[in-house]
């Protein structure tokens, strides 16, 4: 009973991670199946179920899956050294007027949110490995695992075809899948059912109906799963992680039916090696370029400059979003960069970690493999681990798919499948209380000493452990549903749900190729009717704002500094409300510095910088909103509107720093832009504020 109800949750767990979309509350309902699996795991599994699973984990395992979560969790805590921290916490505490303790990670909300990635994947791999103990629940994991896979192929073929790839998130299908991991695998684990119905043709001599039928599904997963490798055109990186762990597959059966002894698997792994090599040689490398991003096909220029800025200790797991907009160029969306997963783990957790996750991923490789060839049946089990490793660790290479939440579930159930099938049970790890004699492997070098006592105390401690995993997944479970968006912080969102609130709040006309779900991020902003804009930028509505919105803003941004549109929103509450903690001026320079290049918050801040005292009198805020007039004349014209708006209710050093700027074009383009946009000359008067949609002006 126990084992299916694992089963079970195993299975909502991964469908529930590719079918829902990526939002707080599908994670949360993962985590909350997998807590109440573990802790059933830990009270109600029998003495030898437990004393295998400790034989399966070794120390060396143990400390493998501890030292990432370790790692996250030094990122996290305050460091008591000033000056050993990122330099964006002392710059935050300065404009927040507010203590800050610096730590490595530039956005605590983002590390937290990677932590519970892994710690639920981590989970799940336990539960795959308790599952998989047995023979016949590991092949029906193994039936399981390519069954998913084959759906998630078929979808990514579906939407390969029809073109989904172009669809908005709302208008695109209901799976989400970008990446070719979930189709390599799933390559992997149908490779190792076709060889194990080889293996049960061999020995049983004849075909049975459900031989047949084994062999048709894992044809028809290869036939999908190879299918959707191909179309989706991303380079022969792909398809070579795919070879590579089919080939463990392949080398493994060969060994075991045809080439037997050390010369015959010497030969059979020199074969592979080469043709890998011989393989390795099509890809196309970037050359003068990090490692991390040699092998990507895509156009990796923001990726390529965060790695240029990434000290040893990485800038905090999960915060290579956060660190987008301060690396990309001028209005390119956030979605056209696609970086590798080796770039984005480079980043996050510094060039050491990646090079150990590497050295980990092949070690981990040659074990399962070793493990595979030391036994005679059921070595399909521990071959798919060993593929599955060696594919990923190619992939992490190529692109970013292996650390998306479901791919990383898919994995880690592999992993537990082929450590749970990595060796066989021992008499006294079944039974443990019945000897105390020396047991060992049939075919082992010799006997081992497996007291009775040994087994009690491993028995004992596996059960805290698994509770203790318990109790973390329910506590990240009550942190998803409590807080979706940042720990003590505000869904921005809902700050810009109401549209007249919004407008009054912006009181700046909107270029109408940006979208609107109610974020300040690019791309991400309503456009309302011009004339209704430049309406509300002239009347100035006033809308009552509730006065805890700017602290509501400031704790947000004491766990997430690099929020640009954060930054900027209190900027401009501050200069409406004027409170005393805050320097506006310092604000709108840190929303500068951690959105430079995003263009949807350009309206708002020239309204804000240009309508602002302080900003004409400091050097480098001066320069950094002649950047933004120069984008809005020379480079954007789709936002000359809005320079417009906020040259009206610009103060006097406003208006004459547009002037300024100005009078250094050319005489003719001088008189063109005028002409354009009306500015009036030094002295004149402004036109009223109803006629500035008139004739001559950008609609």
């Amino acid at each position: 009973m126990l084992v299916r109800f694992l089963m079970l949750a195993l299975l909502v767990s991964v469908a529930a991670a590719f079918a829902m979309p990526d939002m707080p509350q599908a994670r949360a309902l993962c985590s909350a199946l997998l807590a109440i699996a573990v802790l059933a795991t830990a009270a109600f599994a029998s003495s030898s179920a437990i004393a295998r699973l400790v034989q399966r984990l070794r120390l060396f395992l143990l400390v493998v899956l501890v030292v990432p979560a370790i790692y996250m969790t030094i990122q996290l805590a305050p460091i008591p050294i000033h000056g050993s921290g990122n330099p964006i916490w002392a710059t935050a505490s300065a404009a927040l007027n507010v203590p800050l303790a610096e730590r490595l990670t530039v956005d605590i909300g983002a590390t937290v949110r990677a932590f519970l990635h892994y710690g639920t994947a981590v989970a799940l791999a336990l539960i795959a490995t308790v599952v998989a103990l047995d023979k016949q629940r590991a092949w029906q994991l193994l039936t399981m695992l390519v069954s998913v896979a084959a759906i998630v192929s078929a979808y990514l073929l579906v939407r390969q075809t029809i073109g989904a790839d172009s669809l908005s998130p709302g208008d695109g299908p209901a799976l989400v899948v970008t990446g070719a991991g979930p189709a390599v695998l799933g390559l992997v684990l149908s490779a190792a059912m076709t060889a194990r119905a080889f293996e049960e043709r061999r020995r049983v001599k004849q075909l049975s109906f459900r031989l047949t039928t084994t062999l048709s599904f894992a044809l028809l997963a290869t036939l999908l799963c190879l299918s959707a490798i191909l179309a989706r055109g991303d380079g022969t990186g792909t398809v070579i992680a795919a070879l590579l762990g089919v080939g463990i597959i392949i080398a493994a059966f060969a060994i075991q039916n045809w080439f037997y002894g050390v010369w015959g698997m010497a030969s059979v792994l020199a074969t592979a090696a080469i043709l890998f090599l011989a393989a390795v040689t099509l890809l196309p490398v970037r050359q003068n370029t990090d490692l991390a991003i040699a092998l990507s096909a895509h156009d990796l220029a923001a990726t390529e400059r965060m790695l240029q800025d990434t000290g040893r200790a990485g800038f905090g797991a999960g915060t290579y979003v956060a660190l987008l907009p301060i690396h990309r160029d001028i209005g390119a969306p956030s979605s056209r960069e696609r970086p590798t997963a080796a770039a984005a783990i480079a980043i996050e957790m510094g060039r050491p970690f990646l090079y150990g996750v590497l050295i980990i991923a092949v070690l981990g490789a040659a074990a399962l493999l070793r493990c595979s060839l030391r036994r005679r049946r059921d070595y399909v089990y521990a071959a798919i681990g060993s593929g599955a490793a060696a594919a990923l660790a190619m992939l992490a290479l190529v692109e970013d798919g292996i650390l998306e939440f479901g791919a990383s579930l898919f994995a880690a159930a592999m992993f537990g499948l082929a450590v749970a099938q990595s060796q066989r049970d021992t008499g006294a790890a079944a039974s443990p209380s019945r000897s105390t004699r020396p047991v060992g492997e049939p075919d082992g070098p010799g006997p081992t000493s497996a007291p009775t006592h040994r087994y009690g105390i491993g028995n004992a401690s596996m059960r805290i452990g698994l509770g203790s995993i318990a109790v973390v997944l329910i506590a990240q479970t009550v942190w998803l549903l409590a807080q979706p968006s940042y720990p003590g912080g505000l869904p921005v969102e809902a700050l810009a749900a109401n549209q007249a609130a919004r407008q009054a709040l912006l009181r700046v006309p909107l270029p109408n190729s940006l979208r609107g779900d109610g974020d300040l991020r690019s791309g991400r902003l309503a456009p309302a009717p011009q004339s209704t804009a430049n309406g509300a930028a002239a009347s100035r509505p006033e809308i009552e704002v509730d006065p805890a919105v700017p602290t509501v803003l400031a704790r947000a941004l004491q766990y997430s500094p690099l929020r640009g549109d954060l930054w900027l929103m209190l900027a401009a509450l501050s200069r409406e409300q004027r409170p005393v903690e805050y320097d506006v001026a310092a604000l709108l320079k840190l929303s500068y510095y951690t959105a430079p290049n995003d263009l949807a918050l350009l309206p708002l801040r020239l309204t804000v910088a240009l309508g602002e005292v302080s900003v004409v009198s400091e050097p480098e805020l001066r320069e950094l909103v002649q950047r933004d007039v120069k984008i809005a004349l020379a480079r954007h014209p789709s936002f000359r509107p809005a320079l417009i708006a906020a040259y009206q209710s610009a103060s006097a050093g406003g208006k004459g720093l547009v002037d300024d700027l100005i009078s250094e074009w050319d005489s003719a383009a001088l008189q063109s832009m005028r002409k354009e946009i009306r500015v009036p000359s030094p002295g004149a008067d402004l036109p009223p504020p109803n006629r500035v949609p008139g004739r001559g002006t950008a609609r």
